[in-house]
């Protein structure tokens, strides 16, 4: 069973090359797709999700590509997965009680709900910067 997705994996793995390489340049999706062995046409399908939700930018020109829209202290892996998934609970019933029927006699509810919580904390405490091990200045 797998909780995490391919989008969240290989999105994650593209930001945390863009924390580590700096913001002194864009850097093209063709170059990062090489040395993270992802298709590049993946990797661009992943980067409209992230510039919606701010933590991407692009430029364009013959010197342009992706970079960080924000510090990467100021991006944590949550914002990251629930930009490329879409939510941000294991069930629907943990994300929206009202969802479900059962939800006011439910006696497993606190369960996932805590489990979720437990998620949620664990990945919104983990930044761009924790996850790249960056010493670098990132100024924007």
């Amino acid at each position: 069973m797998s909780l995490i997705t391919t989008r969240s994996r290989y999105g994650l793995r593209l930001l945390v090359e863009l924390a580590e390489r700096g913001m002194a340049q864009a850097i093209d999706l063709g170059s990062v797709a090489r040395r993270q062995d992802i298709p590049e046409l993946y990797l661009s399908k992943l980067a409209t999700p992230l510039k919606a939700a701010g933590i991407l930018r692009s430029e364009r020109g013959a010197k342009g590509g992706y970079r960080l829209a924000r510090r990467p202290e100021d991006i944590t892996v949550l914002d990251v997965v629930e930009a490329l998934e879409g939510r941000s609970s294991l069930l629907e019933c943990t994300g929206e009680p009202g969802a479900c029927v059962r939800s006011g006699e439910c006696k497993t509810l606190p369960i996932w709900s805590g489990l979720d919580k437990v998620i949620q904390d664990y990945l919104r405490g983990i930044s761009l910067a924790d996850a790249a091990g960056a010493a670098i200045d990132y100024t924007i």
